[in-house]
């Protein structure tokens, strides 16, 4: 096993569209670029609106993982061959959601390391559209 973990700084920008209301948050965060077994994350704590939510991301060969852990407990996977489920915990119980990701785009140098993530995709729950989504995340060491 081979770890190598290394701090990033990490810019965010997501733009999300709900009921025709379009909103975009954009931080800077410190966090850490972790290649473990051939996997690469990347983790952060976000901080907004006087909360503080551990943020993951995993890249796979194709795939992009996302896991936050807040207020609510988010697993989302990114696979723009094939929409997926995902289950969201909130506070009223856990909700079935469909993933439907329309453009997937990473570039990584784990030796810098550096990288950026260009995601937009949708969200589908009880056969309804929840949102359009949009990620820029960029890192560099």
């Amino acid at each position: 096993m081979i770890k190598k973990k290394v701090p990033v700084k990490v810019s965010l920008k997501t733009t999300m569209e709900q009921d025709g209301q379009q909103e975009t948050f954009a931080f800077e965060e410190d966090g850490e670029f972790i290649a473990l077994n051939d996997k690469y994350y990347l983790r952060y704590l976000e901080h907004q609106n006087g909360q503080t939510t551990p943020v993951q991301f995993r890249l796979d060969d194709g795939e992009v993982h996302i896991h936050r852990q807040g207020a609510t407990e988010t697993w989302l996977v990114f696979d723009p061959s094939q929409p997926t489920i995902t289950r969201y915990r909130t506070a009223y119980g856990i909700m079935q959601l469909q993933v439907v990701t329309s453009r997937l785009e990473w570039e990584l140098d784990p030796a810098v390391p550096a990288g950026r993530l260009s995601l937009s995709y949708r969200l589908r729950g009880g056969g309804q559209e929840i949102g359009s989504y949009q990620i820029e995340l960029h890192f560099t060491a």
